[in-house]
């Protein structure tokens, strides 16, 4: 059964800076596209780009391929570009576009607006989801994924329509916040992620920001993904007996070798401790995938991307188990 993750359109994935956000946004764009789901990773004005991941040439506001055998998209969208579209959409005429919205007043205007930048790059991901149609009229994507700001950026995008409709409760405006609003909070249609790593800064954020979505954002809530847990690297009687080891003082490599394992383990039970915290505080299902060794490139987010599917796999078997017995 395909995991409920790839049941929903619009898809926001979460969290605070350096837990591997964006990764965690192109292993599961890879898995939806091996399901044969035309798929785009939508990234909101970052430097970190996903094309780079694949070899490509840095993501443009226009989704380009990822993948040449796989319906993988990256896109990277600018508030600049969002602006010229959405003025030739509204205007439909490009010169008046031009005239009303190309010159040196109105840019200085816009740049002076409170979270102008932001309406302008979620206006254009509620139009990827909404309004874009292929040539038979059904929607050009399968699924989007939007990789949000860190979490401070990421509430108030998230927060953003309703800012608006509260400023500007009529007119052409209010009314675009307000189907962006709608798309955020309809279960059939979204779906919101929050990622994060086994650390306790991270996790408490963490925390935060699902229990915010729940209680406060009113988006339809999804997995909690725990990036870069540490593989168990020996059985309960493996560490025992070589903890116990005493090598004679020449055997330098050997001790070095049980420092080595000592402070995996001691760094391995912090992590776990932290996942058994995030398990207990957060009313989400839990999806843990592995720590990556390795440079990140295309072979490893391969191999994230099968880590996540299993265990979105075992997660949702669980949770079914689990509502049957009740």
């Amino acid at each position: 059964m395909r995991s409920k993750l790839f049941q929903r359109r619009f898809v926001v994935v979460a969290g605070k800076g350096g837990v591997g956000r964006s990764t965690v946004c192109v292993a599961l764009g890879l898995a939806a596209a091996r399901y044969g789901l035309r798929t785009c990773i939508v990234q909101l004005n970052t430097q970190d780009d996903v094309a780079r991941l694949f070899g490509c040439e840095a993501g443009s506001y226009a989704p380009v391929p990822l993948d040449p055998d796989l319906p993988l998209f990256a896109a990277n969208l600018r508030p600049t570009e969002a602006l010229r579209e959405y003025g030739q959409l509204k205007l439909r005429w490009k010169a008046l576009h031009h005239l009303v919205f190309e010159n040196d007043v109105m840019r200085r205007l816009l740049r002076m607006v409170p979270g102008m930048s932001e309406m302008l790059l979620l206006g254009k991901a509620w139009h990827m989801e909404a309004r874009e149609r292929r040539d038979d009229g059904t929607p050009a994507w399968d699924l989007l994924i939007v990789d949000a700001p860190a979490t401070g950026h990421g509430i108030s995008l998230l927060r953003l329509p309703q800012v608006i409709l509260d400023a500007v409760p009529v007119g052409p405006m209010a009314e675009d916040a307000r189907r962006m609003k709608e798309l955020l909070e309809d279960p059939l249609r979204t779906s919101f992620h929050v990622v994060t790593l086994p650390q306790e800064l991270p996790a408490t954020e963490a925390i935060e920001l699902c229990e915010l979505a729940q209680t406060t954002l009113g988006v339809p809530t999804g997995y909690l993904f725990i990036n870069a847990v540490l593989p168990r690297l020996l059985g309960d009687t493996q560490r025992r007996l070589l903890l116990r080891a005493e090598p004679t003082v020449g055997e330098t490599q050997v001790r070095q070798a049980l420092q080595s394992v000592e402070a995996y383990e001691h760094w391995r039970e912090a992590q776990q401790a932290q996942v058994q915290r995030l398990r207990r505080a957060v009313h989400l299902p839990v999806v843990e995938l592995p720590y990556v060794f390795e440079r990140m490139d295309r072979t490893q987010v391969e191999l994230l991307s099968q880590a996540a599917v299993a265990s979105m796999e075992t997660t949702d078997t669980r949770r079914r188990v689990g509502e049957g017995a009740r």
